[in-house]
């Protein structure tokens, strides 16, 4: 199934969004994530090896995850990674020129929680029409591998999702994930706002995501064609 640029960004954003949201409870792991660019950087650099990119950017770009969402409020992922942020904006001393003493007296369980926030933030696999760094994405990819993410936790096929599909789309999705014919060939035949209704209620309780979600990725990513659903609907039957 191919996916218009903006809806790759916007799953891909959500998917950076549940990454963040996922690290933040694994301070042990934030300390490989924040060395990772830092030692490639600092020991493995110059002509004599190959790119190697990372998902993590430690030069204090936080990628900004909610203009890619074209609902963002909704998005439950997003909502989430807000919150942590913000909770953690609320202990830190609010006039910058404080924030040293601060951090000196910490505990350390402390310091490596704020670590784990601070590294989540500067997580970046987003990937934009303009935007799609094949070293960084692999390494987002990597990343996903570590923290063991499984999106169903935070994501479902709602509305937002599938009204940006065709009907033919919305009945490929609903195929899929093993939803019955019957409701299938209704959605098929009913208005563009029936079919998304129709849909979303018989995709509540399944694990069907779409491609740019689903982990392990499959083959198909590696060839820049991961847009692309192997399984296509067979009208016939319905």
């Amino acid at each position: 199934m191919a996916y218009s640029a903006a809806l790759i960004e916007e799953l891909t954003a959500i998917r950076t969004a549940a990454m963040r949201n996922e690290l933040t409870q694994r301070p042990e792991l934030a300390l490989a994530v924040m060395l990772y660019p830092l030692v490639l950087k600092t020991f493995l650099t110059g002509n004599g090896y190959w790119r190697i990119g990372s998902a993590i950017e430690i030069g204090g770009q936080l990628k900004d995850l909610a203009p890619s969402i074209k609902e963002a409020d909704a998005c439950d992922a997003l909502n989430e990674w807000t919150r942590i942020h913000e909770t953690w904006g609320y202990k830190l001393p609010g006039n910058p020129g404080d924030l040293w003493q601060w951090l000196l007296e910490q505990q350390l369980p402390d310091l490596l929680e704020l670590l784990a926030v601070v590294t989540a933030a500067n997580i970046n696999a987003v990937e934009a029409k303009h935007d799609h760094d094949r070293e960084r994405l692999a390494h987002a990819d990597q990343l996903a591998a570590a923290l063991k993410i499984d999106m169903n936790k935070h994501w479902e096929a709602r509305a937002p999702f599938l009204s940006r599909l065709s009907k033919v789309q919305i009945a490929e999705v609903m195929e899929d994930a093993g939803c019955a014919k019957t409701v299938i060939k209704a959605a098929l035949k009913a208005t563009k706002a029936e079919a998304v209704t129709l849909a979303e209620r018989a995709l509540v309780g399944k694990t069907w995501l779409p491609g740019p979600l689903r982990f392990p990725i499959e083959d198909d990513h590696i060839n820049e064609d991961w847009r692309h659903d192997t399984k296509v609907l067979n009208l016939s039957d319905f």
